[in-house]
């Protein structure tokens, strides 16, 4: 009779265990499944969000804006100080530099040149030779301030030369201008998705060109500079995005004028018929007419291959000077 009890008393304890063990297995299954979703889950929205970033499409766009409601400014946070004192914003643009002497604002005449200079980074500060205002008649503005013009240019990402500041010189000398003022806002290595609509520099440029109209500064030329990134870009999307571009320009200065680099080698890529043709196809609206053709400036004349050397700059100087006084429509 004990023997008996002893035997129930073992199989109730093995029936207890075998279930705990069930009820363990179905557990581990259950948080194995879960831990499998949630990583099969969060590598779907990686790959999407790496898509997204790359394209900086719309879905891009939207994250970033709800990034900026909540954090605190980007200016704030990106803002980088290097070992000289300079300042740079949260897309690598020069916002402050010990080195230069800010002045009284100019008195602008119907002879003073306001460019807007913008692209990527042989618009920017990039040139392998840095100049300086010859005069007391070429300004850098920037932020609501004058300066007298220098290389590196406050409001271009880079810390070398420009081609602006020298053709500036060039122009008082030539009498073509009695004051240049230069707005420089070009970025390196930027592409046109990212100055057209939807692209992460657009809401810049108009920030730009609303804060130069607010302050009754009265734009007369845009110097465009861009499209060694778009090598291999289709023609019409190339055509349609620096329309885009254009479009916001004339939005605030609809009788400026605005001059289209011919630009598109870079390197190890050689000249891009396509880009080239966009290019010039452009200068059928109103109000475009044709920069220099950069692209014929050789290798030679870059100090790295892609950006220009002092020679270089000095070329595409004097090409600008020539356009700007005579300017050209694509035949």
């Amino acid at each position: 009779m004990q023997l008996l009890r002893y035997e129930t008393k073992v199989k109730k304890m093995n029936t207890s265990e075998n279930n705990n063990q069930v009820i363990l297995l179905k557990k581990t299954a259950r948080y194995s499944f879960y831990f499998l979703s949630i990583s099969m889950v969060g590598f779907i929205t990686l790959a999407i969000g790496m898509n997204s970033a790359i394209n900086k499409d719309p879905l891009f766009q939207l994250a970033m804006n709800v990034k900026k409601m909540v954090t605190p400014p980007e200016s704030v946070i990106t803002q980088n100080t290097n070992e000289y004192g300079q300042v740079t914003n949260e897309y690598a643009q020069l916002v402050k530099d010990p080195t230069k002497l800010q002045i009284p604002a100019p008195a602008i005449t119907d002879k003073t040149i306001v460019a807007f200079v913008f692209g990527q980074s042989n618009s920017a500060n990039s040139g392998g030779e840095r100049f300086q205002a010859n005069s007391d008649n070429v300004f850098n503005y920037f932020d609501n301030h004058y300066y007298l013009a220098s290389d590196p240019l406050l409001g271009a990402s880079g810390n070398a030369g420009s081609m602006w500041t020298i053709t500036a010189n060039k122009l008082i000398q030539k009498k073509m201008a009695d004051k240049v003022i230069l707005i420089a806002a070009g970025i390196g290595g930027t592409s046109i998705k990212q100055w057209r609509k939807g692209g992460d520099l657009n809401g810049m440029l108009d920030n730009r060109l609303k804060e130069a109209k607010v302050n009754h500064i009265h734009i007369t030329h845009f110097f465009w500079h861009q499209g060694e990134s778009d090598n291999g870009t289709y023609e019409t999307e190339y055509k349609n995005g620096l329309t885009e571009v254009i479009q916001l320009t004339q939005h605030y200065y609809p009788d400026a004028k605005f001059f289209v680099s011919q630009a598109s080698a870079h390197c190890p890529n050689t000249s891009s018929d396509t880009i080239l043709k966009s290019q010039r196809e452009i200068t059928k609206l109103d109000n475009v007419f044709m920069g220099p053709n950069t692209d014929l400036i050789s290798a030679i004349d870059r100090w790295d291959g892609c950006h220009l050397s002092g020679r270089g700059v000095e070329k595409a100087s004097n090409a600008w000077v020539k356009l700007i006084q005579t300017p050209q429509k694509s035949n």
